[in-house]
């Protein structure tokens, strides 16, 4: 029923906040950090990681700024536009083919990232590509 107390009503994203959102997940998947990892090192929690990530409610520019320090960027960073999406032109590709390996993300790292903003339960390998070993 229209108007209904128990009906949502879907709110598109500011954005700013599907930006940060976007750039937060990237930059934790090409450092190749869990949610868990990067509230550790940055001092946030866990919780506060992922509502970011799913542009849920307000963060302080103090909380942005402790993330972009973990992740080795700035919070101007984090809000860096992501729409479109320009071909890269010749200069671009022969950037990309002399940058290390380390610059680029694997695209199984960055599903396991958006599986995991997403809240869905990820299985974690080691470095190795090994399964955890359990203790």
């Amino acid at each position: 029923m229209k108007g209904s107390p128990m009906q949502t009503t879907h709110h598109p994203r500011a954005p700013a906040l599907e930006d940060l959102r976007l750039n937060l997940i990237i930059g934790r998947a090409k450092a190749r950090l869990s949610q868990e990892v990067l509230a550790e090192r940055s001092g946030v929690g866990r919780a506060t990681i992922s509502r970011i990530e799913r542009a849920v409610g307000d963060v302080g520019v103090d909380v942005l700024e402790r993330v972009a320090g973990a992740l080795g960027t700035t919070v101007h960073d984090l809000f860096a536009p992501t729409g479109a999406v320009d071909l890269p032109d010749d200069d671009e590709i022969l950037r990309r083919a002399e940058s290390p390996e380390d610059d680029f993300i694997d695209a199984n790292t960055i599903l396991d990232a958006v599986d995991e903003a997403a809240g869905r339960e990820i299985e974690r390998y080691s470095r190795a590509r090994r399964p955890p070993v359990g203790r």
